[in-house]
């Protein structure tokens, strides 16, 4: 691809942000759109982060979207490290612990084959492509705790199993800040933030990018367009005649509440509790914990296009009580919590969104939802759009995209 082509990336989320510093970095000019009045601070700054092994996707009996994780997992860090100045050791969380909640869509032994297979397939992908996971790790595994260990984890009352992994979140808000930073020193990046993409339009052989900012409509032409958001991902598409690759979506939001103190490890255990509608906590030590239960804070589904502006309606009393029934909620389950304390000033209630293929929610064991491997880079003749499907995958995407447009993949 010439280097005088004019690129558009739409989204300044993580993926946006990773894309634009490639593309800046092989000699492209690009100008990022950002709906946002800043870079990376929706769905890519509130998560959980986590780095994920494929544990989470039992439910694909194909194995598919495990693989794509995994892939995904190993290519993380190092490519990370191709925009940013950052070291995993520094933003890691305590390892994971996988427990098996009764009334689960999967038991313990279910399970344990599906994280053996994880685990060994992991080692084939980390020797092809010569990397390690989070750059540290070139295997990983897990260990069914005994039963008479569980209560030391969580409560025997409301699980049946449990599994130390070695499986790990990355913080987020770290990564958001360094990206944000490379982002403003990159002299070949334009970033038009409060830039909200209404449409693309083809118009005399190029594509025509129709936006607001500042209360005023504007329009751009560009030879090449990468559509990297959201929220708005099928809206823009749609513009152009393309549809999603199945004909049912939804949009979730979902809490992700942080407590923004440090802890130690030993104050509280990184916990998964699966398989099926529950939740996590997260211990990322000195940067803080993540706290979701999913039945009350899940508090937002759509099947629209373009989901609710659920962010600016949620006010922050509401916000509170979603975090204070959460939070009670794993208490119960993690005896941990019950002990912990913070300053009610140190709670960020925050959420995000979730887009996802299919319309049934995680409860369902043939939902979608419990896949991810229908993700990736579709082009339509320069105009390319690109569902990451989890955290996981943005630098692994954000890498294949600048080869397709440059025509390597």
């Amino acid at each position: 691809m010439p280097k005088n082509k004019r690129i558009a990336v739409l989204g300044a989320g993580g993926l946006g942000a990773c894309l634009a510093l490639e593309l800046a970095q092989r000699g492209y000019q690009v100008t990022l759109f950002e709906a946002h009045s800043e870079a990376v601070r929706k769905a890519s700054f509130v998560n959980e982060g986590k780095i994920h092994l494929g544990f989470i996707y039992a439910m694909d009996r194909d194995f598919h979207t495990s693989q794509q994780m995994i892939i995904g997992a190993v290519h993380f860090m190092d490519y990370l490290k191709r925009w940013i100045s950052i070291e995993a050791e520094e933003v890691i969380s305590t390892p994971f612990h996988y427990c098996i909640h009764k009334g689960s869509l999967a038991s313990g032994d279910q399970l344990e084959p599906h994280y053996a297979q994880c685990a060994q397939v992991f080692g084939e992908v980390s020797r092809r492509f010569d990397k390690k996971y989070l750059g540290l790790f070139d295997k990983v595994y897990t260990e069914r705790l005994p039963k008479s260990k569980i209560e030391t984890i969580v409560n025997p009352e409301y699980f049946e199993d449990v599994f130390l992994t070695s499986e790990y979140a990355v913080e987020p808000r770290a990564v958001a800040e360094q990206l944000r930073k490379s982002l403003g020193q990159e002299a070949a990046i334009q970033l038009l933030t409060g830039a909200w993409v209404k449409a693309v339009v083809r118009r005399e052989g190029r594509l025509e990018v129709r936006f607001d900012q500042n209360g005023l409509e504007h329009r751009d032409s560009f030879d090449e367009v990468v559509n990297c958001t959201w929220n708005s991902l099928l809206a823009i598409d749609q513009t152009l005649g393309i549809e999603p690759l199945h004909g049912s979506w939804s949009f979730r939001y979902k809490f992700g509440n942080k407590i923004l103190i440090p802890f130690e490890a030993s104050d509280f255990p990184s916990c998964t509790m699966v398989q099926g509608p529950f939740g996590d906590s997260v211990n990322f030590r000195d940067r803080g914990g993540f706290f979701s239960w999913y039945p009350i804070g899940r508090t937002g589904w759509s099947e629209e296009r373009l989901p609710p502006d659920w962010d600016g309606t949620y006010s922050p009393e509401y916000r509170e009580e979603i975090f204070q029934a959460s939070f009670e909620q794993l208490r119960h389950r993690v005896p941990a919590l019950r002990s912990l304390s913070f300053p009610a000033e140190s709670v960020d209630p925050a959420g995000g969104v979730i887009f996802a293929l299919g319309n049934t929610d995680v409860e369902d064991a043939d939902s979608k939802l419990h896949t991810r491997h229908e993700v990736g880079i579709r082009s339509f003749d320069g105009y390319h759009t690109v569902n990451t499907g989890k955290y996981t995958l943005i630098p692994y995407l954000a890498v294949k995209t600048a080869d397709r447009l440059e025509g390597i993949s």
